[in-house]
């Protein structure tokens, strides 16, 4: 299940893939017409429908994206139209960066600087293991590099607690922000806000190239988390 940062096929009456649906729901989302309205007052569902449309044939009539001149069909967007464009332009300076996990509505931003919080953090586990034990910690190591080459979020694995030998490490996502249904942006801070069930599942599919780790979602502290099963 792999990540998609730009839109990969056209989206409008009926058609479209639902997290290239989303990345346009999303932005419809934080663009405001001249009322301060929202384009898209709507779930971020990635659904293909007659009101999301209707949204892209509003926004491009008050662009001025359907001019004789013009190559973009009505209540349509392709990744290469005027249309996607401007609209990638219009919307919010928060959103850069704003990626889709392929397949699903699930839309998330990865954290600035993550390449130097890895490199000492891979270094760190390559050197010194995870709660002293050396192959753990080189394979924990490979998946935190794994998954930031892929996917560009960075996770990290906290110390554990009295645990000897480890046999449960903790995953914590560091810095990652996603949007809500309601195309609210929130992030791995808030103790109030769940893990998409879509992130979890990007980092055990990755997991299973590293090997001896068994991901498992168990609720700690009240949250449900993401931890590994160390079986070397």
């Amino acid at each position: 299940m792999p990540a998609t940062a730009c839109l990969e096929a056209s989206v409008g009456p009926g058609i479209g893939q639902p997290h290239d649906i989303a990345l346009v729901q999303a932005m419809l989302v934080h663009v405001r017409d001249l009322d301060g309205r929202s384009y898209w007052p709507a779930r971020i569902d990635g659904r293909a429908s007659d009101s999301l449309a209707d949204a892209i044939d509003r926004f491009q009539e008050d662009f001025g994206l359907l001019d004789a001149a013009g190559d973009d069909i009505r209540c349509m967007i392709s990744p290469a139209s005027a249309t996607f464009q401007c609209l990638r332009e219009a919307t919010a300076r928060e959103l850069a960066g704003l990626r889709a996990v392929t397949g699903t509505a699930t839309l998330y931003i990865p954290p600035r600087g993550g390449a130097q919080i890895l490199r000492v953090m891979v270094a760190r586990l390559r050197s010194l293991g995870h709660g002293g034990d050396a192959p753990l910690g080189r394979r924990l190591a490979a998946l935190a590099e794994r998954i930031f080459d892929r996917h560009r979020f960075l996770i990290r694995f906290p110390a554990p607690e009295d645990q000897h030998p480890v046999r449960r490490v903790r995953v914590h996502f560091h810095g990652l922000k996603w949007l809500t249904e309601q195309g609210r942006l929130t992030s791995s801070e808030d103790p109030q806000s769940p893990v998409p069930d879509a992130v979890w599942a990007l980092v055990a599919d990755e997991t299973r190239p590293i090997g001896c780790l068994t991901p498992e979602q168990i609720h700690h502290a009240g949250r449900r988390e993401l931890w590994l099963r160390h079986d070397g």
